[in-house]
């Protein structure tokens, strides 16, 4: 083993000792040297996407308003993001990944971003906070803001139609032909929100509408860059469940969060519920998934299997060890469908992709062979921690947790994956037809 190697194993070992039992997730084993880390990250905390006059239509009382334009990263997202790469410069610093005092080495650290004003302040955010010193950060976005980021948001070709009827249907199927069994599985979920959203058994909104859309038929739509959403009351209960988290998450007084109607946290999990239902429906069935997913998982491949795949990476002669893919919630959904992936962060469901948080990639080259390993975890803020906008150290770490690959389960060593064996799970997750030449958008 190598002065280095061998200095980087210690000064891990070191600072593991250090952090609260259960905190880590695993520390570099011996004679293991990180070498790569693919982290998809969610944006962080965010208004209302969409503008209190269409919400206000099916609340019996006026939502309260941000201080940023609909959908746009609020100030407290912004910090709460430079809190979260503050951390990463300590826990990948810590395993010799990364320069965790001076300005990372040209072309070793990088972020693209999404084209939203959230996934963009998103990504600077977590580079200042990685590198607060550092005048000139890596962040990098398509130069074209008039067509989708194929990674993100990827459009319809020949061979990936994303045709809705198709989607549509293959929800359905999930569903045994219709919502009727979800909606009576879901109906005491349902009768909770309506009382938070209608108190007094209100029969119409602020706005005008039918509140909480009760008495409106459940449907599948065509939704924004060509996916599909819920309308009708489970896709109102949705929005309005995932607003009441970024209201909690943005520390808005309790009188303020769901105006004041949770009587306890337990009851925005069981609000949650109904968010997740609709990204399950709508993010993970299996072809939806296999056509949003794709381009993103067969990039994750490349860029572990050499780091200069990165999109937009210059060719400065290094390869990027440290790449941060910053867009959506449905992003990870859309992963975690094709690699049949979940997790848990204290305070949140099962599975949920929390603002701000990421899936993470990490490879691992086993020195004396030579062998390749690929270990996933999700790292994210608690909402408790979001709330507190606590400082975030090896100390007072953010949510994290090991994330299991059930595909490899029977090859696994030191929790990891052989890189090869990941490489060939990728291939066979992914739609072929829905993976696009990356260096002709890039």
């Amino acid at each position: 083993m190598s002065i280095r190697v061998f200095t980087v194993v210690l000064v891990a070992s070191l600072l593991a000792a250090l952090m609260p039992a259960g905190a880590e997730i695993l520390p570099t084993p011996p004679g293991w040297q990180i070498e790569r880390a693919v982290l998809v990250n969610r944006h962080g905390v965010r208004s209302p996407t969409a503008p209190n006059d269409q919400l206000d239509k099916y609340s019996a009382t006026p939502w309260p308003t941000w201080p940023v334009e609909p959908g746009f990263l609020s100030p407290r997202g912004e910090e709460l993001m430079r809190l979260m790469g503050g951390y990463y410069r300590v826990l990948y610093g810590g395993r010799g990944l990364v320069q965790a005092d001076d300005c990372p080495t040209a072309g070793t650290v990088a972020a693209w971003t999404d084209l939203s004003q959230r996934t963009r302040t998103s990504g600077a955010a977590l580079l200042a906070g990685m590198y607060p010193r550092c005048a000139k950060l890596p962040l990098r976005n398509q130069a074209n803001f008039t067509v989708p980021d194929p990674l993100f948001n990827p459009q319809p070709t020949a061979s990936c139609p994303m045709d809705i009827g198709a989607n549509r249907a293959a929800i359905l199927a999930r569903l045994g032909g219709s919502f009727a069994a979800v909606q009576r599985d879901s109906a005491a979920s349902l009768s909770m929100m309506q009382s938070v959203l209608c108190p007094g058994d209100a029969s119409k909104g602020a706005g005008g509408g039918s509140c909480g859309e009760a008495g409106v038929r459940n449907s599948i739509e065509s939704g924004t860059e060509d996916g599909v959403r819920l309308r009708g009351p489970l896709g109102y209960a949705s929005t309005a469940a995932e607003n009441f988290l970024m209201q909690s998450a943005e520390g808005m007084p309790k009188d303020q969060i769901a105006w004041g109607r949770l009587a306890h946290e337990a009851t925005l999990r069981e609000l949650l519920t109904l968010h997740q239902l609709d990204q399950d429906l709508t993010q993970k069935t299996k072809p939806i998934a296999q056509q949003r997913g794709s381009n993103l998982l067969s990039l994750i491949g490349a860029i572990l299997v050499n780091g200069h795949s990165f999109p937009g990476h210059a060719a400065t002669g290094q390869p990027v060890r440290l790449g941060f893919l910053v867009g959506h919630e449905s992003n990870i959904h859309n992963l975690a469908a094709l690699l049949d992936l979940t997790w848990q962060i204290s305070g949140f469901l099962p599975g949920e992709a929390s603002p701000g948080g990421a899936l993470a990639f990490e490879q691992f080259r086993e020195v004396r062979s030579e062998k390749r390993y690929v270990r996933i975890a999700y790292y994210a803020q608690t909402l408790d921690e979001m709330r507190r906008r606590a400082p975030l150290n090896y100390r007072d770490p953010p949510g994290m947790v090991q994330v299991a690959l059930p595909a490899c389960s029977g090859e696994l060593v030191n929790n990891a994956c052989p890189l090869e064996t990941f490489l060939k799970i990728v291939k066979a997750a992914v739609d072929p037809g829905c993976v696009t030449a990356m260096a002709g958008n890039y």
